[in-house]
């Protein structure tokens, strides 16, 4: 396992804590059956699996042994966080885990190794108006890419599954849009690469990105709450 420390730009709260990170977003979303999804989907190995971003690496959790697990992330934190926490845990036994912190436009060097499946999880919204370049490119090094996106991503859209952030979230649909920036920027989704400017023109609905992963070529689409999973095979 490989992990090399490099620099982005200011992160929120919850991008400086893997942590914090996991706490928030599976009271969000239902973590625990997307990634139980995505791994069914997978099937079980040996397989190659290329997953970025790789975030806090939950999906290892529910990936079958003999799987071999590359994930890619420029924080270095939930890199450590995979290290030193999920790589203690009982549950996952993979065959093969590599990590690398690289920014994952950095085709250059998957050339020539042809992944099994390329999961690509809440990362759309996030690398707007290059999330069509990812896809493209990700489909001339694998047979498999499966997405994970959702399709609520602002504050008066969000059904929170924790009566707490239900709470939270209720008045974040009042925040002006000057100070909600403020609040995006030091405890939101400001993840130090990507800038607010640019994420928020991603204003793909339900029916929205439902059309743009069938105009990409995903056939195969399932919704878990405020999420849709896609499937490409070549």
């Amino acid at each position: 396992m490989v992990v090399k420390t490099r620099s982005t730009g200011f992160r929120s709260l919850m991008y400086r804590s893997g942590w914090l990170y996991n706490a928030i977003t599976r009271r969000l979303y239902d973590q625990d059956t997307k990634f139980y999804t995505i791994a069914t989907l997978i099937g079980k190995g040996p397989k190659k699996v290329l997953d970025m971003p790789c975030g806090t690496g939950y999906l290892m959790r529910f990936l079958h042994p003999a799987i071999e697990y590359e994930g890619v992330d420029l924080n270095h934190r939930f890199l450590k966080r995979i290290r030193k926490k999920e790589l203690k845990k009982r549950n996952i036994k993979l065959r093969k885990i590599i990590l690398h912190q690289k920014d994952i436009f950095e085709f250059q060097n998957y050339e020539g190794n042809i992944k099994d499946v390329i999961v690509l999880c809440d990362i759309l919204h996030h690398i707007f108006p290059r999330h069509v370049d990812l896809i493209n490119i990700a489909k001339k090094i694998s047979q498999k890419i499966i997405i994970c996106e959702p399709y609520v991503i602002k504050p008066r859209e969000i059904s929170a599954r924790d009566r707490l952030l239900k709470f939270v979230i209720f008045f974040g649909k009042y925040l002006p849009k000057t100070l909600y920036k403020i609040v995006d920027f030091l405890f939101l989704d400001n993840d130090g690469i990507n800038t607010y400017h640019l994420r928020s023109k991603w204003n793909l609905d339900e029916s929205g990105l439902k059309e743009f992963f069938e105009t990409m070529g995903f056939n195969n689409t399932r919704r878990i709450l405020d999420e849709y999973i896609a499937i490409w095979e070549s």
